[in-house]
């Protein structure tokens, strides 16, 4: 059974996206309430230079010949990077080798134990495409097995494992080795791994298909670009003089039950699965109370941009907006409860968000972009 490593857990960045794309209102919005503390961002903020700040690009975002080859490769990287190698049949210690597996407790098939098609770094004890880490010992029984055999694996959960029914018990993973894998490149991949992952035939497709995707991804990534250094220019530009009384404290504890909320962690599970990361709860509020207070500096001046250039929240960007952040088919009020201790508090924190988000892109266009 894999471990899940939560990317960024101490890099838990606010939810500024490139999502709101309606124009500016007229209406200035004055004190905003920022879950339980309200404040006017003029209050703490001294504005610099925000209208016409010089950016550079220092990438060049190409699509030419060289530059669809590179991304040919990425792409398969992605994809998983690794095809079959029919000159070995042997597992060794440091084989990538594509499995099917089930986890087994007390004869049974447990919950998140089986998986099929999974290509395994047998050294790293990891998932040789995602990095994701397995339990100890997991890949020890797959050493010396041959393709297409059997091979059973018996491993014990850590005491402190956050999956309770499986905590401190041991339990036998039984593995088909399906083939040894070898990295993949663009002169090793066959049709039907073009098929299965991109949905071409040919080489020439494959081609047309990267370039295609590589100019979406130019464009999202200078788009994503130029919004960061416009945010820095104009942050370096202003100063924030204090902070409303009680607003970090607030950011930080919604922060934390923010993320608890989105990966099924209770508060008494919450020491364990840090430990299990390599991190404790000291270290993790130490650094989530440093990345609070960058949010809340960029939070505070962009709320003072927006409410001197009459920037309103508008309800249909404001709607769309929220659809952007759904998922599986979550309604308005789930959505708020990701980002809130309630629904009320996460409206709140997203309607400050998406003027901070307006006030981004008003900055944006006002800006002068030079490229390489």
């Amino acid at each position: 059974m894999n471990r899940r490593i939560a990317a960024g857990i101490i890099a838990v960045a606010m939810v500024i996206t490139g999502g709101c794309t309606s124009r500016a209102g007229k209406k200035t919005q004055g004190a905003k309430k920022a879950s339980t503390v309200t404040y006017k961002a003029a209050d703490y903020v001294t504005l610099g230079d925000y209208k016409g700040v010089e950016v550079s690009l220092t990438k060049a975002y190409k699509t030419d010949d060289a530059a669809v080859k590179d991304y040919e490769q990425t792409l398969i990287s992605n994809a998983g990077g690794f095809i079959k190698d029919s000159t070995k049949t042997k597992v060794e210690k440091d084989s990538i080798v594509n499995v099917d597996y089930k986890g087994m407790k007390d004869g049974k098939a447990f919950d998140g134990g089986t998986a099929t098609d999974v290509t395994i770094d047998v050294s790293g004890n990891k998932d040789a495409s995602s990095g994701t880490g397995y339990i100890d010992g997991f890949t020890d029984g797959l050493v010396g097995a041959e393709v297409g055999s059997k091979v059973d694996s018996k491993v014990t959960f850590p005491k402190d494992y956050q999956a309770t029914d499986l905590a401190g018990k041991e339990v036998t993973f039984q593995f088909t080795v399906n083939y040894i894998c070898k990295k993949a490149d663009i002169d090793s991949v066959d049709k039907a791994f073009l098929k299965k992952n991109f949905n071409v035939e040919t080489k020439d497709a494959f081609y047309d298909y990267a370039k295609k995707k590589l100019a979406e991804n130019n464009k999202s990534e200078k788009t994503s670009k130029t919004r960061q250094l416009v945010m820095n220019a104009v942050l370096k530009n202003c100063r924030v003089n204090g902070y409303p009384k009680g607003l970090l404290t607030k950011r930080t504890e919604n922060l934390k039950d923010q993320y608890m909320t989105q990966n099924g962690i209770t508060k008494k599970q919450w020491k364990t699965f840090l430990k299990q990361y390599g991190t404790t709860e000291e270290e993790f509020d130490k650094k989530i109370k440093e990345t609070v207070k960058k949010n809340v500096k960029t939070e505070l001046v962009f709320t003072a941009i927006a409410d001197k250039e009459g920037i309103s929240l508008d309800k249909t960007g404001f709607n769309s907006y929220i659809k952007s952040l759904a998922t599986d088919g979550q309604d308005a009020v789930q959505v708020y409860k990701k980002y809130g201790s309630t629904a009320t508090e996460g409206k709140d924190y997203l309607q400050m968000i998406y003027r901070v988000n307006k006030a981004l892109e008003y900055c944006v266009e006002k800006a002068t972009v030079k490229e390489k």
